[in-house]
């Protein structure tokens, strides 16, 4: 990729086939917040706190591989790790008790399906780069939305939210009651390429407390399937850790913190129902004047992507690219952060950054899907026939970042309402959108939504029984 102006070149080189996702394409409309940084502010609030009262919480910034170099030095330090999701553990969980990994589909497999369904997620918004590949192909598309992917599949499955295991179940054991609570008649189509098909798994299907029964059982269906894959598996990763403080993400226990370093998030808004109390000394090492930015005592800006050196590999395809430094910018690199803090503090061991680039980069990743047959379990849920609130990411946004969606959106009903859960209530203004089917309402990541949305221990939930006053 090369930059010219505000604009960036892509090659023809790779995946991307010359294009650029809208949010690349626009990157340098939005601003950054570059202000004047000291790491002697840093190093002095660091060495003033005890280190396992230091809770370290790394979001995943670019996806840029040596964003985790950061990692080494708070391991030294001893300081406490956030340890969760926001967004695939729940799903991720199932996963690796079915088949012991979550491993991407090799391109090849994707390319040389004839029958591809498309389950709870929506690449012609979230994953742009796989749309070639599904050209000319039959597809069916399963989702509680009629999303773009729905359109232009060949049969679409609009199922009630949080029934996909029922469809699971059903596929496995043609049990009429499962399909029943899904809403739909039947699926003879779907039934009919099943053995003959791969599944892309989205995030659609595990964005709820029992996401990971679900994943389990469509992984018991025995074809292959893609979830979010593991972006490392493959490559060797230098950046291992094995901290000994580990505080779950969504049950944070304040009274033992007194600093917080936040790298690469924004869990202020990100996060389901994350506060930080006031008393807490917060230190951000990020791009964007965001709400937790505003929070932060001590801000560090990093430096953008195109001005330091990187890996990134995907959650999609199996190809690897070094990310080249183009021009500079202002900032300190997550690496020449960790070297600088290395040095205050009298750490050893920490390798040069070319180091760390030629052991972890390849060309490709070396992709064994497991052959391990998944045994069906007929698990027990809690699901309620009811009115639920269900998210997805915008084309426009990255969950917090870029141009943010604030609406919520509903089958037959336009103008202002409270959305009432079990967490809280948000106000909000409502358009009408005849592809949220009538027992749901609609928002995007990003915006206030998270306000209202549960979490506990490692993982966010997301999908929420709702309660709706229209006014």
């Amino acid at each position: 990729m090369d930059k010219k102006g505000d604009k960036f070149l892509p090659t023809n080189q790779g995946i991307t086939n010359k294009y650029l996702c809208y949010k690349l394409n626009n990157y340098f409309k939005y601003p950054k917040h570059n202000p004047k940084y000291n790491l002697d502010d840093v190093e002095k609030l660091l060495k003033s706190t005890t280190p396992n009262r230091i809770l370290f919480l790394r979001g995943s910034g670019n996806l840029g591989i040596m964003q985790n170099v950061t990692k080494l030095f708070f391991d030294r330090l001893n300081a406490t790790f956030a340890k969760g999701s926001s967004c695939d553990g729940k799903g991720e969980e199932g996963i690796i008790r079915a088949i012991g990994d979550t491993p991407i589909l090799p391109i090849n497999t994707i390319k040389e399906a004839k029958n591809i369904i498309i389950w709870g997620r929506n690449p012609y918004i979230t994953n742009t780069h796989l749309i070639p590949y599904l050209k000319h192909k039959n597809i069916i598309t399963i989702d509680a939305r009629y999303t773009l992917t729905a359109k232009n599949s060949s049969t679409f499955y609009q199922i009630k939210p949080n029934t996909d295991i029922f469809l699971a179940k059903y596929l496995i054991t043609k049990n009429p009651k499962y399909l029943e609570i899904t809403g739909l008649d039947n699926v003879d189509k779907l039934i009919d390429i099943l053995d003959r098909s791969i599944i892309l798994l989205g995030l659609g299907v595990a964005k709820n407390s029992y996401g990971d029964k679900t994943t389990h059982t469509i992984y018991a269906l025995n074809r292959p399937t893609a979830f979010l894959g593991n972006s490392m598996s493959g490559l060797t990763n230098p950046f291992k850790t094995h901290p000994k403080n580990i505080m779950p993400l969504f049950e944070i226990e304040w009274d033992k913190i007194d600093v917080v370093f936040i790298q690469g998030a924004n869990p202020l808004v990100s996060l389901p129902n994350f506060t930080i109390p006031n008393d807490k000394k917060v230190i951000v090492f990020g791009k964007y004047l965001d709400k937790t930015a505003k929070r932060a005592d001590i801000f560090i800006p990093t430096k953008d992507f195109y001005a330091k050196n990187d890996i990134r590999s995907s959650y999609f395809h199996e190809f690897v690219f070094k990310n080249e430094k183009i021009c500079d910018d202002y900032g300190i690199s997550e690496y020449d952060f960790t070297k600088e803090m290395f040095d205050r503090f009298g750490f050893d061991g920490l390798l040069d950054e070319d180091e760390y680039i030629s052991q972890i980069y390849k060309p490709k990743r070396e992709v064994n899907y497991p052959t391990k047959k998944v045994e069906f379990i007929d698990f027990e849920v809690d699901y309620k026939d009811t009115t639920y609130l269900i998210t997805a990411k915008n084309k426009t946004s990255l969950n917090s970042q870029f141009k943010t969606d604030k609406f919520a959106y509903m089958n037959d009903y336009e103008g202002r309402a409270i959305l009432k859960t079990t967490i809280g209530e948000l106000e909000v203004q409502v358009k009408k959108d005849t592809t949220i089917p009538k027992n749901a309402v609609f928002m995007y990541a990003g915006s206030d939504v998270n306000k209202i949305i549960s979490s506990n221990g490692y993982n966010a939930t997301y999908s929420q029984e709702v309660n709706i006053t229209l006014y």
